[in-house]
């Protein structure tokens, strides 16, 4: 009973390790994948909001032109209103670079982590095969002994009474 239940302890252990390897080769492939994926998405929206900002600042100073040289109340108000404008899309490209350089970041900070990852699966996957190494010496000297013991109660010689 007590073999067995060692051995049902070694199966569940071994059940174990196989678990927590595939969480770190699970985790090691989709961890800098995310990051990746929210660094572009920062990015892409930083260059459309910079695209917007180029086109509005372009406009504003096309307007400005125009307008100056009408000189009109309305020319004026305008003037402001394209002004405002460019201010307000500056502030909105100023938060997405801010929002790019946070997710920079942690891409940059994902990699050496993802290279843990890469170096602990490896080590497991080490470990793994160094264990069912001593699994099967440990079967070959057990089949050794057990043909010890049958030779040498073959060579003894039985005692008479």
């Amino acid at each position: 009973m007590a073999k067995k239940s060692a051995h049902d302890m070694l199966e569940e252990l071994e059940e174990q390790f196989h678990g927590v390897h595939k969480k770190i080769l699970d985790s090691k492939d989709n961890y800098l994948a995310s990051h990746q994926k929210e660094y572009d998405q920062a990015s892409a929206s930083y260059q459309r909001q910079k695209k917007k900002l180029e086109k509005a600042t372009n406009k504003a100073a096309k307007d400005a032109d125009k307008l100056a040289r009408k000189g009109t109340k309305a020319a004026q108000n305008q003037l402001k209103k394209a002004r405002a404008a460019a201010v307000v899309l500056t502030e909105a490209l100023s938060e997405a670079r801010g929002i790019m350089n946070t997710a920079q970041g942690k891409l940059k900070s994902a990699r050496p982590f993802e290279k843990k990852l890469a170096a602990r699966a490896k080590a497991l996957a080490a470990f793994e095969k160094e264990w069912a190494k001593k699994q099967v010496d440990a079967e070959k000297a057990k089949i050794n002994r057990a043909k010890k013991r049958k030779a040498a109660a073959k060579k003894k010689p039985a005692v008479s009474p």
